[in-house]
């Protein structure tokens, strides 16, 4: 199948609309500004692979990945269980845990800070923070 150039132009700009659209979302509020559910940690066995973002994950960066929060934004995540919080970038989307009903991966720096558990998982509440251009006043 031979593309053409107008094909080629059509593509891009679907794929473009598609981010756009995703930040928009993030900055029209779309996105619920809080949320509750377990967070599990990242496994150090991922260390080095890419994240949605381009960036390779580092188990040592306050990093998450999230299945319906943008890349490149920031949320605060609470351990409900004993009240610590850190803020996270999310780098990465979410692939599915199947039965499971995890809201949030996050890095094992993150894991450490919040104090979960052995077992990898914590009940959290997750804020997103607004943006840098939403706390800014003119």
């Amino acid at each position: 199948m031979r593309r053409t150039p107008i094909t080629v132009i059509a593509i891009a700009a679907l794929l473009n609309s598609a981010a756009v659209a995703s930040l928009l979302a993030a900055e029209s509020g779309s996105i619920s500004e809080t949320q509750t559910g377990v967070a599990a940690c990242y496994s150090r066995r991922l260390k080095g692979h890419r994240t949605s973002s381009g960036q390779r994950y580092d188990p040592d960066a306050l990093t998450a990945s999230h299945a319906s929060i943008p890349v490149g934004t920031h949320v605060k995540v609470t351990n409900v269980e004993n009240g610590k919080s850190v803020v996270l970038l999310v780098n990465d989307h979410m692939s599915g845990h199947g039965h499971r009903k995890i809201i949030m991966d996050i890095s094992q720096q993150a894991c450490k800070e919040l104090e979960f558990g052995r077992g990898g998982e914590a009940k959290v509440k997750l804020e997103v923070e607004p943006s840098s251009s939403e706390t800014t006043s003119h």
